[in-house]
């Protein structure tokens, strides 16, 4: 007898009821991950995190990007309701048709991939926003800065406001209001500011995030609290630098030093050990205990230590205070060598005096050429009469390996440029010592090699339109400072501005810090070699923060780079 097909054998129909069972729960995983039901098994979709803030007649909601969705469906209501529904691209949005002090659960789920979250529920509220309790800041991209946060609610709109200074009055520039559940962005630093705040400047971006619960399509921003405007916002001192450009190729690491020593003239009335016979062997200490590869020193001039000598070059016994460290630094464990002995000869065909020199470890570096800097000769009619011509030092030099095999090529130069509010000379001097330097580097098949360049630039970061610092950035050097491998950014690079509890300007007895990363004076700077390591600004203190009076031989502190010296590159 043949059997119906209808009728199901026994072991048939129990498979096709098990497979039943199983179709209905495909369906409920797939309905699960469609409104975001918490019973799916976390392996059946990706967990969305949603932020939702209620502020005034708005609630908003903000939630993590998804690999793969191509858009993102928003499901919303009172009470526990989330009968509304809204598609978007974005990861934000903000819901507005809404009524005050009333309770409205949020959810989102994903197009395109599985992948939903929790009924997340906020409250309406027209008050003032609540406190934001932390703000974090580091580089992200070139020329970025990613910001991020915690807390803070009952706020229609956020904002992220960033500046040159910790109450964003100087270079300042923010983001557009956000939804206020947003709780992380990415800054870009814009192009009219890169050369101020951008990639490579050394210069840090304080950063404060703002909240709004005003009703106003383009709320007023201040930078303190605002009760009318119910308006609040972080407190100062949250800060980054912007990501770098990321340096490709090899190069060979060196040590650089900045200094200024300050002169014997500078000191000569001061307090007995702060002058130069008495500071001498603490500028020595300082230096053999780091001691760096190649050091730019400022303020160690040409000046007689003997101020009974004539000035003409037959006058013997008159030694001058740059000759005494050089002296000094060639007998140390690390037999430093000065790249130009003759400054005292120098003077008499270019009057003024030379202030900076380049000293050198000769096992670890070679030098091939060297010579002085005049500001005068190289700025010409623009160099104003009224000024000293106060010359600097160059140097051409190839490293050298542990074997004595001479490797990467590179010049250095060392310079000290006016302070105070010159008219901008020190704007233009930086300019055409960027020049004379990048005719020197130039290589006749058309490439360049690298350029260190130091000194005391008299210029304070970001703040000084004149900055010497700024103009040497435009020229397309990058600043040794550009690293989040940096040490002391509390204290200036000039200790008149670190304490002042010790007998003599620059010489405190305690090391005060500011609150926040403060202004400095000093500078370590690379062009056509992008490559920083580390920065210290090497303020030396012992126990009860006190300076370390075997080092304290200038009312400066001594600047410290790992940098990478590179292979000639085409401009």
């Amino acid at each position: 007898m043949r059997s119906n097909s209808s009728v199901l054998h026994p072991r048939r129909a129990a498979r096709r009821r098990r497979a039943g069972v199983a179709s209905l729960v495909l369906g409920s995983l797939a309905l699960s991950a469609l409104v975001g039901l918490t019973a799916a098994p976390a392996s059946a979709a990706t967990r969305i995190p949603l932020t939702v803030v209620g502020g005034d007649r708005q609630i908003s909601a903000a939630w993590n990007p998804v690999r793969g969705a191509t858009g993102y469906v928003v499901r919303w209501g009172t009470g526990s309701a989330t009968n509304r529904t809204v598609h978007t691209r974005s990861t934000s949005i903000r819901l507005t048709s809404v009524k005050n002090l009333t309770s409205y659960s949020v959810r989102v789920t994903a197009t395109g991939v599985s992948a939903g979250s929790s009924r997340v529920a906020a409250r309406t509220e027209p008050w003032v926003p609540t406190p934001i309790r932390s703000v974090h800041a580091a580089p992200a991209g070139p020329n970025q800065i990613r910001v991020s946060w915690s807390g803070g609610s009952r706020a229609r709109d956020v904002a992220v406001i960033a500046g040159a200074d910790s109450m964003m009055t100087t270079h300042f520039f923010s983001t557009g209001w956000m939804p206020a559940a947003v709780h992380s962005t990415v800054l870009t630093v814009p192009a009219s500011l890169r050369g101020v705040l951008g990639a490579g400047t050394g210069n840090v971006v304080f950063v404060k995030v703002a909240l709004s619960d005003s009703t106003k399509r383009n709320p007023t921003k201040h930078l303190r609290f605002d009760l009318h405007d119910k308006y609040r916002l972080t407190d100062s001192g949250t800060w980054s630098l912007a990501g770098n450009e990321p340096a490709t190729g090899s190069a060979t690491r060196l040590s650089v030093a900045s200094w200024n020593v300050q002169s014997v003239s500078a000191s000569a009335s001061f307090a007995s050990q702060d002058r130069w016979a008495n500071r001498l062997p603490r500028v020595v200490a300082n230096i053999e205990n780091v001691h760096p590869d190649l050091i730019g020193l400022q303020e160690l001039t040409t000046a007689r230590i003997v101020g009974g000598c004539l000035n003409h070059a037959n006058t013997y016994n008159c030694v001058e205070q740059y000759q005494t460290l050089a002296s000094a630094l060639s007998g140390a464990a690390v037999p430093y060598r000065i790249a130009r002995s003759d400054g005292n000869a120098w003077v008499y065909s270019n009057p003024g005096y030379v202030d900076s020199a380049l000293m050198y470890n000769p096992t670890k570096l070679k030098m091939l050429d060297s010579g002085f800097i005049s500001p005068k000769a190289i700025m010409g009619s623009a160099w104003p009469s009224s000024f000293t011509n106060e010359s600097g030092m160059w140097a051409e030099f190839t490293t050298v390996d542990p074997s004595g095999t001479p490797g990467r090529t590179f010049y250095a130069a060392s310079i000290h440029l006016p302070a105070g509010n010159d008219g901008g000379v020190r704007a233009a001097e930086a300019t055409a010592i960027a020049h004379f330097m990048d005719a020197k580097a130039q290589r006749p098949d058309g490439t360049s090699v690298p350029i260190v360049f130091v000194g005391d630039f008299n210029a304070f970061g970001a703040w000084d339109a004149h900055g010497g610092n700024l103009r040497l950035l435009a020229d397309g050097y990058t600043d040794a400072a550009a690293t989040m491998n940096r040490t002391n950014l509390r204290y200036s690079t000039s200790n008149g501005s670190n304490g002042s509890d010790g007998p003599d300007a620059g010489y405190p007895v305690h090391a005060v810090a500011h609150p926040y990363p403060t202004s400095r004076i000093d500078y370590i700077m690379v062009k056509n070699s992008p490559y920083v390591y580390s920065y210290r600004n090497l303020v030396r203190t012992v126990s009860g923060n006190r300076f370390d009076t075997r080092y304290q031989g200038s009312d400066h502190n001594m600047q410290l780079a790992t940098i990478g010296i590179g292979d000639p590159v085409r401009p």
